[in-house]
């Protein structure tokens, strides 16, 4: 597996796949990096294993095409190989937990909804491979899925994840883009609550059939198309922060921004800002949401002791 992300030792990464078979229209990863390719289940296991017996409280499963993992491991492949490396990895042994990255919603079958619904191991997190809201401009990217499918899938995932928070990767100007296309991309983003849109505006890649479609949108449009829709993630944002306000929640610490002073993060990915008067990295902490700020939530230690 390739790894990464040991800026903090509270969080490992994994990348489980590589490449993509998919051909969406904007995209050039499926010819820069090659078709899909998976790692070794056991490889994952021994490396995750590690991770977590070496103090890492949080492991971040990877992928460019996270839920195709397992497709090109066999001739015929068993049903439901994601989720049977997710079964492994969350029978391992240890104080941790697993969070899912950036995932199609195409691949948000029952079967992983309910399994990581069901899991105490999981992160009540999803980050979305989303692109529009709009099932017309879905269809000329060639997405797998439309905006319908998305509502249904993120309400079943809201269900069985109780404080489920959600990110997503959106893109804004795609050519033919038009402004009650784009309308309906923001009313995606409301409804779906996604506290973390990742915007973008469309960028022509040479080869790609999106950049020869005649009516691209201009650039100006698209940054201030933008700029909409990251302003509705920021109020969404601040929307979920209030409703955590009083409660008492478990707290990942991070890192330390002075001393006793740190960031960290809960379960659902929010982040929290906590003063507390001994060295706490790495440790799990009951605190009280008391306040909110723009970018986070402002937390105090509850009782003494490390969850």
């Amino acid at each position: 597996p390739l790894l990464y992300g040991y800026e903090t030792r509270t969080r490992a990464s994994v990348q489980i796949q590589q490449g993509c078979d998919q051909a969406c229209t904007f995209c050039v990863i499926h010819t820069a990096r090659g078709l899909s390719r998976s790692f070794p289940q056991e490889d994952i296991v021994k490396q995750v294993r590690h991770w977590v017996t070496s103090g890492y409280k949080e492991v971040v499963i990877c992928g460019v095409d996270l839920g195709d993992y397992g497709t090109d491991l066999s001739s015929q492949p068993a049903p439901g190989p994601l989720e049977q490396l997710l079964a492994e990895l969350s029978a391992l042994e240890g104080d941790f937990r697993i969070r899912l990255s950036s995932i199609d919603p195409i691949h948000l079958s029952d079967a992983l909804l309910e399994f990581v619904g069901q899991s105490d191991r999981f992160c009540p997190y999803l980050h979305l491979s989303l692109q529009s809201g709009n099932t017309m401009i879905l269809k000329r990217m060639k997405r797998r899925y439309t905006s319908e499918w998305v509502d249904e899938r993120v309400a079943i995932a809201r269900r069985l994840m109780p404080g489920l928070v959600l990110g997503a990767d959106v893109m804004v100007g795609f050519p033919t883009e038009t402004e009650e296309q784009f309308a309906d991309t923001l009313q995606a983003i409301e409804s779906l609550e996604i506290c973390y849109p990742h915007v973008f505006p469309y960028s022509a890649r040479d080869g790609t059939p999106a950049a020869r479609i005649p009516r691209q949108v201009d650039p100006t449009t698209r940054k201030r198309r933008g700029a909409l829709a990251r302003t509705l993630g920021q109020r969404i944002r601040e929307r979920v922060f209030v409703r955590h306000l009083g409660s008492v929640v478990s707290v990942l610490v991070e890192r330390s921004v002075r001393p006793d002073r740190y960031n960290g993060r809960l379960t659902n990915y929010l982040p929290v800002r906590v003063e507390v008067g001994e060295r706490m990295v790495g440790k799990r902490l009951p605190v009280r949401i008391v306040g909110t700020k723009p970018d986070y939530l402002i937390g105090e230690p509850h009782a003494a002791g490390i969850l």
